[in-house]
């Protein structure tokens, strides 16, 4: 595949500026060399190399450039395993696989952008039509896995709220906090927003009564007992939504929302009026939540902040702006700002509760920092990696050096992989 991934990585130019230090090494590199001098680069042959190259962890040259090679697989990590993916399949002659080529297409479009977009373009439902492809949905199940963002400490909670999502013209998705509508523009802006649609307003209303377990949404009902069932809305192996009813440590699994009110309907019959009610209007808030549940997202570039003095505010990032909206405040009352750069409003969020968020968005105020000065950035990573780099070559150079000369014993070269492996975790 000749995508904006591999081009990016830059592997062939790597593998031909790279300088192994012991034999072995070389020759490696010599092997993959000729490879590369007729043959484009693919994933799969960037794969092989990283395994093969994590047996010679004494080669200092050859871990500088596995090094370089594994930042940038886990930078993009879900685009390079969808990738993968796609190249797998598509070099599969099965039957099976034939008929899972015709999701590629569909996979290879997304691949294309940022791995911030892929995800964000995943989590709103973009390759549902694939996910009857069991390499696909292993990926968006992982996507989805690590969607609930969530920080709970004495003195405050930090948690992503769920949301029926809505997909509107120019590829604008629209998503629900609180009870305010946001948009996200062309995958870059965020926005308070309005949207005139039924569905949207009615099923964010109703998640008003859910939460969440992981990734699956949950609800309880409290019968006139005090007896209490609860339900859960999840994945199946197929990747299809279905409903569990577990009562008295006893669950009934539905694959279809008509199903369940018909089971709902037959348990309404011994009840009294008044439970009756209100169970079935129980039980139809399930089913229209279930019916929809495909659209329902945990939104995790939103957090919902909760505080001991009772302020609660929701911290919306958009990859070139974050929305700040503070719903309760006894100091600030309510407001909704814009800003550039987090940093401007975490120093609001600390003056209205005294909160310091700072750690939990590190990774965004460097992304900031980046844009904001690209020199300034550079020169203080330049100077941070020269003094790690500096305090460790010494041991580096030294099994380098080791390595080479116990090279044909092997019992002594496990010992150096070992040393240098610890060098690496030190590192």
């Amino acid at each position: 595949m000749n995508i904006r991934l591999l081009k990016d990585l830059d592997f062939v130019n790597k593998i031909n500026q790279a300088e192994a230090v012991t034999e072995a090494g070389k020759e490696m590199l010599k092997t993959y060399r000729a490879y590369l001098y007729t043959n484009a680069p693919t994933c799969g042959i960037v794969n092989g190399f990283v395994l093969e190259a994590q047996r010679f962890s004494f080669d200092t040259g050859l871990v500088s450039i596995l090094n370089s090679v594994q930042d940038y697989i886990n930078e993009n990590n879900i685009s390079w395993k969808l990738a993968s993916a796609c190249e797998s399949i598509a070099s599969n002659p099965s039957s099976y696989s034939y008929i899972a080529k015709v999701g590629i297409e569909t996979v290879s479009k997304l691949v294309e952008m940022k791995e911030q977009d892929v995800v964000s373009y995943i989590k709103a439902g973009s390759l549902k039509s694939v996910q009857y492809i069991p390499e696909f949905r292993a990926i968006c199940k992982e996507v989805y896995n690590t969607a609930v963002n969530e920080t709970r400490t004495p003195q405050y909670t930090l948690v992503s709220p769920i949301s029926y999502c809505f997909e509107g013209e120019n590829h604008d998705f629209y998503f629900n906090v609180l009870g305010k509508t946001f948009k996200i523009a062309e995958g870059k802006k965020i926005y308070e927003a309005t949207l005139d649609n039924k569905n949207f307003k009615e099923i964010n209303a109703l998640l008003e009564g859910f939460g969440l377990d992981g990734d699956n949404i949950t609800t309880s009902y409290r019968g006139v007992h005090g007896d209490i069932a609860t339900v859960t809305i999840k994945e199946n192996a197929e990747g299809k939504s279905v409903l569990e009813f577990t009562k008295n440590g006893e669950g009934q699994l539905f694959e279809a929302a008509d199903k369940f009110m018909e089971f709902a309907n037959t348990q309404s019959k011994i009840m009294n009026v008044a439970e009756k009610m209100n169970w079935m209007r129980f039980a139809a808030v399930v089913s229209k939540v279930f019916e929809n549940a495909e659209n329902i997202r945990v939104v995790d570039n939103a957090r919902v902040l909760t505080t001991v003095d009772g302020t609660i505010a929701a911290i919306i990032e958009g990859k070139e702006n974050v929305n700040l909206t503070v719903f309760r405040s006894l100091n600030a009352g309510t407001s909704s700002n814009e800003y550039q750069y987090m940093a401007e409003a975490l120093q609001n969020v600390m003056s209205i509760c005294g909160i310091d968020l700072k750690s939990q968005y590190s990774e965004r105020i460097s992304e900031d920092c980046k844009k904001q000065d690209p020199d300034g950035f550079k020169k203080i990573q330049e100077t941070l990696e020269a003094e790690k780099e500096a305090a460790m070559q010494a041991r580096k150079k030294k099994i380098a050096v080791l390595a080479e000369q116990f090279k044909n014993d092997p019992v002594k070269i496990a010992l150096l992989n070992k040393a240098a492996q610890d060098l690496a975790i030190l590192g």
